[in-house]
């Protein structure tokens, strides 16, 4: 019975006569054009009607599938060439990336008969064809040539066969292949499909710049590509231009880098050394200087072990923060720098925290060891040092990017190898003074002992905790909608409340009851966001804005440069600290907002408060991973102008 199935299955894929066989998702059959003159080349060609939405593949599929296999067998008056590929085009299947035909696609030979005598023709075709699923099917065609129909579509494929070898340029550059070419019209779109495999990263953005002469397209290898000392495959110039590209590359451009390891590592810790000057550092730390205070009178040791537990809490952040990034990446799912603060449930959860800790230091309330583990005030708990440490980066560390954007963009372009050394760096910047103190505990001794100043101290301290809370409430606003937010107030509320009326309770109760209901306040917040996340995705967070602007999208530029339209981009996020003090400072001052007006000089903010895959890729454009990031353009410069990340009035009004 097997036996029979097979053989009824086999006979429906076979075609003796040159009629279509329907393979399931396709529509496969032969055509020809003869020619009548010498000059030109006879043609046969594969047709493939497929089912809408269906596709196949190139030569080299990208990130998966499979080229089409093609088996001839002839009568030995005719010859039938290689198969000629049409230029492909880009069919995104998230993450991935492939490169096919769409619907439809018919695959040219040539042909030369030797005589006049029929000619028997025997194919037998196997291909992969995908939509959601991916099924390989196959065709056999048992034929004439004099019964293969003629048809003149096949001239239009076969023109879509590259021909003319375009003369370029290429180098390698900080995991790019510098493409660089001549065109004198003008261009708006170009791909590289490329014929090596193991080289480039697919999904990556193919990055197109002007330069005074020429064109620039950066196409992003992988971490660990395979060696090659030349490419060579298809330049798509605006879905109609499509040459050959055969070039050799030397390889010592490799090391080749505006931007090196070294310079990386440097500018990495200073980053962190400066990230303890930081608004949205300071109210951790300042718990943290507290708790130092606390252990005046005790031992050099248990001193040492405190800053030692505080420093490594910071570290081994950084690099698990460093470790996602580049799994993520991997995984096609990459993120920026401060993505933890695009997570409305992150930062719905951290402005509770906040506001705990300022009641907590505002009052006299202790609720025991155990949430000292957070850095509470008076901590004999390592762990309590470390798990400060760990707070600490998850709120400050989007204050980083104006200080170390560019080591962060090499960071994470170069192999894990170099990149983790780079972020162990920021750590080791941002952990120096409590390494020194763990070096030096006797400064700690120097200070004056706890005493009635530290309560005032304590009290003082609770104020910047709740600036914080208010801060992120205040982000978590912008990306989210009013329920949730009254939610997250109505949480706040609940908690005030609690925490008055615990202050009549003593003993084991009290601490057992605010536990409880905290946890069921956290949770029932956190189910609360989980279950609108749809609605975060969606939600408009360019209402912080006051000035008049222009909503930044991926085309934004290109439109603009063609007009000759002069522009400021904003790359900014609500959560990024020195982007809002820039916005304050400088960029909705009157006289910029004057001197843009006078100045034709087109506003546009790119807000990055939220998750956008499309902002993401124009800061990595720019080698940039995070905010804040300005860039200008006017007529007569042949690329945009990065501006400084710290903005003044004089700073913009100089860079202009």
């Amino acid at each position: 019975m097997k036996l029979i199935k097979s053989f009824l299955l086999l006979t429906l894929l076979v075609n003796v006569n040159a009629e279509p066989i329907n393979t399931g998702h396709a529509e496969v059959s032969l055509i020809k054009l003869t020619s009548q003159s010498e000059e030109k080349k006879n043609l046969i060609g594969i047709k493939m009607d497929m089912q809408k939405n269906w596709h196949t593949y190139w030569k080299n599929p990208g990130d998966s599938g499979g080229p089409i296999k093609v088996k001839w067998q002839t009568d030995n008056n005719i010859e039938i060439g290689h198969i000629k590929w049409p230029s492909p085009k880009l069919i995104p299947y998230e993450p991935l990336m492939t490169y096919g035909y769409k619907d439809f696609v018919i695959f040219p030979f040539e042909f030369t008969k030797k005589d006049g005598s029929n000619s028997n023709i025997e194919i037998a075709i196997d291909f992969l064809i995908c939509d959601d699923i991916c099924v390989p099917e196959k065709a056999f065609i048992k034929t004439s040539l004099e019964d293969i129909p003629e048809d003149i579509a096949i001239i239009r494929w076969n023109e879509m066969v590259p021909t003319t070898v375009l003369p370029v340029l290429t180098e390698i550059s900080d995991k790019y292949i510098d493409i660089r070419f001549s065109n004198n019209n003008e261009i708006d779109s170009v791909i590289f499909f490329i014929n090596n495999q193991n080289i480039v990263n697919h999904a990556g953005r193919q990055i197109l710049k002007k330069e005074e002469n020429n064109w620039l397209l950066k196409v992003p290898l992988v971490d660990d590509y395979d060696e090659f000392n030349s490419i060579n495959g298809v330049l798509s110039v605006n879905n109609s231009e499509n040459y050959l590209i055969e070039s050799n590359i030397d390889l010592n451009s490799l090391n080749d880098s505006s931007f090196t390891f070294l310079q990386a590592l440097i500018f990495a810790f200073i980053g962190g050394l400066i990230l303890n000057l930081m608004p949205c550092v300071f109210p951790i730390i300042s718990l943290k200087i507290l708790s130092f205070v606390s252990l005046g009178n005790e031992s050099r040791q248990k001193i040492r072990l405190h800053a030692l537990s505080f420093c490594f809490g910071a570290l081994l952040s950084f690099l698990l923060i460093g470790l996602s990034l580049i799994l993520l990446k991997q995984t096609g799912n990459y993120l920026g720098w401060g993505f933890q603060l695009q997570s409305p449930i992150i930062v719905g959860m951290l402005s509770i925290l906040m506001f705990i800790i300022g009641i907590i230091l505002l009052t006299d309330i202790n609720i025991g060891s155990s949430f000292t583990r957070l850095g509470a005030v008076g901590s004999n708990s390592i762990s309590g040092s470390f798990l400060t440490g760990v707070l600490a980066v998850i709120v400050a560390s989007p204050c980083t990017a104006p200080f170390m954007g560019a080591a962060l963009g090499y960071a994470l372009i170069q192999p894990s190898g170099e990149t983790m050394p780079i972020f162990a760096s920021l750590g080791l910047g941002f952990s120096l003074p409590y390494l020194i103190l763990s070096l030096s505990p006797g400064l700690i001794k120097s200070l004056p002992g706890p005493g009635q100043w530290m309560v005032t101290l304590k009290e003082f301290f609770a104020f910047p905790m709740f600036a914080t809370s208010l801060w992120l409430i205040w982000v978590f606003s912008l990306q989210t909608n009013t329920d949730m937010l009254i939610s997250l107030l109505i949480a706040i509320l609940v908690i005030s409340t609690l925490f008055w009326s615990l202050t009549k309770l003593n003993g084991n109760m009290k601490k057992s009851l605010i536990w409880i209901l905290i946890l069921i306040i956290i949770i029932s917040e956190g189910v609360e966001i989980v279950s609108s996340d749809t609605r975060v995705e969606t939600s408009d967070t360019s209402k912080q804005y006051n000035s008049e602007y222009t909503i930044w999208d991926s085309n934004i530029e290109k439109r603009f440069r063609k007009n000759d339209q002069a522009y400021l981009i904003n790359f900014t996020a609500a959560w990024c600290i020195t982007c809002q003090a820039n916005d304050k400072l400088a960029l909705s001052r009157p006289n910029i907002k004057n001197y843009l007006l006078e100045n034709n000089i087109e506003y546009i903010v790119a807000d990055w408060t939220n998750k956008n895959n499309e902002i993401l890729n124009a800061l990595e454009s720019y080698e940039r991973n995070g905010v804040p990031l300005y860039v200008y353009w006017k007529p007569g410069l042949d690329d945009s102008v990065i501006l400084p990340a710290i903005l003044t009035e004089q700073i913009l009004l100089d860079s202009f």
